[in-house]
């Protein structure tokens, strides 16, 4: 009597092909860019400031330097200088510039940072697939961006202020992202 302990190779390769395909494709990280992005003229610097849970924030610093072939290079790092994401954008898709592990979270953050740099006529546009809701509280406005049902990230632009209106604080806008994350997004002025 043969006992044959090995299966036939067809429905094993079969069954390993579609749980590499699940895998990949639970790895497969969506974007979501407008349509058209032209990056900066110029370099750009933002203070990121992530609110904790007590209230508290953790500072970084955000670089985005227009590249050629309208491309941009994003920086994000600690307050000591030390990288904790840096990403291409370049052609409507991010690649990880260097030797940094990807950082989804930051791809999520940098696009919501797009988003809120646009005017927001443009939203429809650029977003076609994207549904924008307004509520407002305290009164401020907040827009939420979903596709398909599901949270990309809300956004509470500055309120716009008055040359006379005394305040010497620089406006920040505020994102939040589906892992809840909260972020104050500040420019930092630099003078030529």
């Amino acid at each position: 009597m043969k006992h044959n302990w090995i299966l036939d190779g067809r429905p094993v390769r079969a069954w390993l092909c579609l749980l590499l395909a699940l895998l990949l494709a639970g790895c497969a990280a969506t974007s979501t860019l407008p349509r058209q992005y032209s990056g900066p003229a110029q370099v750009q610097s933002w203070k990121l400031s992530l609110v904790t849970a007590s209230g508290q924030t953790e500072d970084s610093l955000l670089v985005i330097q227009p590249e050629a072939q309208n491309a941009t290079r994003w920086i994000q790092t600690n307050p000591l200088g030390a990288p904790l994401a840096r990403l291409s954008l370049h052609d409507g898709s991010w690649s990880t510039d260097g030797f940094l592990p990807p950082n989804p979270r930051a791809r999520q953050l940098f696009e919501a940072i797009i988003a809120a740099q646009m005017p927001r006529a443009q939203w429809p546009a650029a977003y076609p697939d994207t549904v924008v809701t307004t509520s407002t509280e305290g009164g401020f406005a907040t827009y939420t961006f979903s596709r398909q049902g599901r949270l990309l990230w809300s956004i509470r632009l500055p309120a716009m202020t008055t040359a006379n209106s005394g305040t010497s604080h620089q406006p920040s806008t505020h994102i939040v992202l589906p892992d809840h994350s909260q972020w104050q997004l500040t420019p930092i002025s630099t003078r030529t």
